[in-house]
């Protein structure tokens, strides 16, 4: 009998071995709700697997010799084989990368990079897919299998291969050139993409429509460059001419990467940028990835190609340049039309995209950085090191390298000489769910907590130092001393910001400095003073008003040492009988409780009893039951709607397995995000008004003035911050609390001057 989609697993499980038949187990009836979600019937679908057993411990490397299939396994491809042949589908979805292996060749092993693409086989049209089984461990790839199967249920109408035609130009005359560049002059959007090696532009890709893009080639390897130094430079003053109109409206994927770029190396100031497919996409679905190769594989019917980018050829390496800049427009047009269909156009611009110049600003300007006193400090803490490693060795009675996880196990865990033979702390990996063997700082501290062994101690502090010195006092600055990063708006699902070293592989993640002498490395120019906003326990009052909680929003509200108070009601005492242990208590009671922590990881974090953690939560719920209304609100709406949206328009999917995680995400989505859209629309102020913003930390900003400015700056700067919030009918402005200084770390309290 014949069926218009054949679906290929790799082998038999338990289930599958007891009823003789293929996807009866948990992936099958996992495999069942994709099928019924997009509207395919099983019984039209032909199932089967690349081998009709169960291997023996469910270990299919058991078919493998080496890399090589063995005879029994090359026999079940040509059983495979024959039943294609006689099923004769339309479409044949492989389920995992054995099954792809099989049909479409061992060079088609990345399940994660084919897996959407549509492929000719000899055995007919392919396309690949994740194993159900995979999904299962990890159910974000739920979304993408959906979406792979949207195209297979296309797919299965017709049995060839038709993918879209797609104009390429590379021209290497340079009136052909000149002339397709004129051509972009006219265009009402253009997509465009650069492609880079040892720090120079090999060629610049542009697409103003679907389907056609051109690549102007300028230099492949020892090839050089392809023009005379008059006609490159004629070349450049078109693009320059291109990409610093207003006019044409670019649209770039990751374009912060490409502007930061051109400005640095070509003096090209890329105006008229509109849309990037990177950032949009973010948007709408911030739980998936975001790589073009992800993106094209949702949004068009382009094979995966990204191999292109290591092309041996020039033909090729320039033709993957072309493919880039098309492939985004035709990105761009399809996620457009979701913003508008989701109702997120103006989020996206207002506070996403408009985000982009000014953090290219930010990283472009850098942070003035004390040198001197960084390679003094860099001595002293390896000195420090030194002699830790000495002492360590003392105590264990031998070397032992603290970096090497199969030493720390052995003496850990181990019974030889010198072993520890403590019991073993297990940890389960994310993708597999097997359970192994933990000698991270995390095992380490629970370690330390139960034995109070020193040398343990002593690794816990040496990695720290470690960590210090590699992290910030090895990390190499940018030729004019200073110190920079490159911040990732797409880099959380909350919305809040994140950092890195720039694409240089200089500097570092600014968002993570530790407070102390590495702050006190970050300095003002000269004549200039360093102002730090930071909104206070601004979270807080962001879950205090979404719960309605009126006793704490009071505590709020009446200012003073918030700690104090929330101690107070929470242990009953007046506030002047409150301990320095209570208030701190409370201060972690707070966090641990907004975001559902339970009493297992609090106890851990305190050092306390299970008992005693749990006591602490329901005192703190027992004090402010809103919040607990509230974070059962949250749970259903997560359950029902699997989405949520902050008080400002940001609206986040969530696609993971409904449960106790997922619903800690969705607490932690809507202060943090809040908070940040707070942060980030004050930055986008501020940098308009023409403030030298030098980094943003999560909840504060860190500005340089003039030292003559500082008043009057620190008064706007409060301004920009308290931006009203309706919240539940309530408007909540978040108080900001300013701190001046000539380094990061030593800087005064000032009066709320904006208060």
């Amino acid at each position: 009998m014949r069926y218009d989609i054949m679906l290929i697993g790799e082998a038999y499980g338990e289930a599958e071995e007891r009823a003789g038949k293929p996807f009866v187990g948990t992936a099958g009836k996992f495999l069942d709700g994709i099928l019924d979600e997009v509207g395919i019937a099983r019984a039209s679908c032909y199932i089967t697997n690349v081998v009709n057993e169960r291997p023996p411990d469910n270990n299919f490397s058991v078919y493998y010799d080496g890399k090589n299939p063995t005879p029994k396994l090359l026999e079940e491809y040509q059983r495979l084989y024959n039943e294609i042949a006689s099923v004769r589908p339309n479409v044949i979805v492989t389920l995992g990368s054995e099954a792809t292996k099989a049909v479409c060749g061992a060079s088609y092993a990345s399940i994660q990079h084919w897996r959407g693409s549509v492929l000719a086989t000899p055995h007919g049209k392919c396309v690949p897919t994740i194993h159900p089984a995979a999904a299962i461990r990890d159910w974000l790839f739920r979304p993408t299998m959906v979406a792979d199967f949207e195209r297979i249920k296309k797919e299965s109408l017709f049995p060839d291969v038709r993918i879209t035609k797609r104009e390429l130009i590379i021209p290497y005359k340079f009136e052909e050139a000149c002339a397709y560049l004129e051509q972009l002059k006219g265009a009402e959007y253009v997509a465009f993409d650069i492609e880079t090696e040892t720090d120079q532009i090999t060629c610049v890709g542009f697409s103003p429509r679907p389907g056609w893009a051109v690549s102007i080639p300028f230099w492949y390897g020892a090839s050089g460059s392809l023009w005379s130094e008059g006609e490159e430079l004629q070349l450049w003053e078109r693009i320059r001419e291109i990409l610093e109109s207003e006019a044409i409206k670019k649209i770039g994927q990751n374009g912060s990467y490409d502007i930061e770029f051109l400005r640095r190396t070509m003096s090209i100031d890329v105006r008229g940028y509109e849309f990037d497919t990177m950032l949009a996409f973010h948007c709408l679905y911030p739980e998936l990835p975001k790589g073009l190769d992800y993106l094209v594989s949702i949004y068009t019917d382009h094979p995966y190609y990204k191999f292109g980018r290591k092309a041996t050829s020039m033909d090729d390496h320039f033709r993957y340049n072309a493919t880039d800049a098309c492939l985004t427009f035709e990105c761009f047009i399809s996620i457009r039309e979701e913003l508008v269909a989701a109702g997120a156009t103006i989020f996206y611009h207002d506070y996403l995209h408009a985000l982009v110049a000014p953090l290219l600003r930010m990283q472009e300007r850098g942070v003035g950085f004390d040198e001197e006193r960084r390679d003094e400090l860099r001595s002293e803490y390896r000195g420090r090191l030194g002699k830790m490693e000495e002492h360590l060795c003392s105590l264990v009675g031998r070397e032992l390298n603290i970096n090497s996880p199969k030493q720390m196990k052995e003496w850990l865990y181990g019974s030889s000489p010198g072993g520890l033979a403590l019991k073993a702390i297990y940890k389960k990996r994310k993708q597999t769910g097997e359970e192994t063997i933990a000698a991270d700082e995390e095992a380490l501290e629970e370690l330390y907590k139960k034995t109070g062994n020193e040398a343990i101690k002593v690794v816990l502090e040496m990695r720290e130092l470690n960590k210090i010195l590699s992290t910030y006092l090895e990390v190499k600055l940018d030729p004019d001393k200073r110190i920079r990063c490159s911040y990732l708006i797409h880099g959380t699902e909350t919305g809040r910001l994140s950092s890195r070293q720039t694409a240089r592989g200089t500097g570092t993640n600014l968002q993570n400095i530790p407070p102390g002498d590495i702050r006190r490395l970050f300095t003002a120019d000269h004549g200039c003073t360093l102002i730090n906003a930071d909104l206070s326990q601004a979270e807080a009052r962001v879950v205090a008003y979404l719960a309605g909680e009126e006793r704490l929003i009071k505590v709020f509200d009446s200012g003073g040492d918030i700690h104090r108070k929330n101690a107070s009601n929470i242990f009953g005492v007046k506030e002047e009988d409150v301990t320095d242990d209570q208030r701190q208590l409370a201060k972690r009671v707070v966090h641990a409780s907004n975001y559902g922590m339970g009493p297992v990881t609090f106890a851990k974090q305190l050092g306390i009893t299970k008992v005693e953690a749990q006591r602490l939560l329901n005192r703190y719920f027992a004090t402010y039951p809103g919040i607990k209304n509230w974070q059962r609100a949250i749970g259903d709406e997560v359950k029902r709607k699997r989405c949520l949206t902050n008080p400002l328009g940001r609206k986040r999917v969530f696609f993971g397995r409904y449960g106790e995680p997922l619903v800690k995400e969705g607490l932690a989505f809507i202060p943090q995000s809040t908070v940040a859209d707070v942060v980030n629309q004050a930055l986008i102020e501020l940098d308009r008004e023409g403030f030298e913003i030098l980094m943003q930390v999560h909840d504060s900003l860190v500005i340089q003035v003039k030292d003559t400015d500082i008043e009057v700056s620190a008064a706007r700067i409060i301004a920009a911050l308290q931006r009203p919030i309706e919240i539940n009918g309530r408007i909540l402005v978040i108080p900001v609390d300013v701190k001046t200084g000539k380094n990061w770390e030593d800087m005064e309290k000032m009066k709320k001057l904006g208060a």
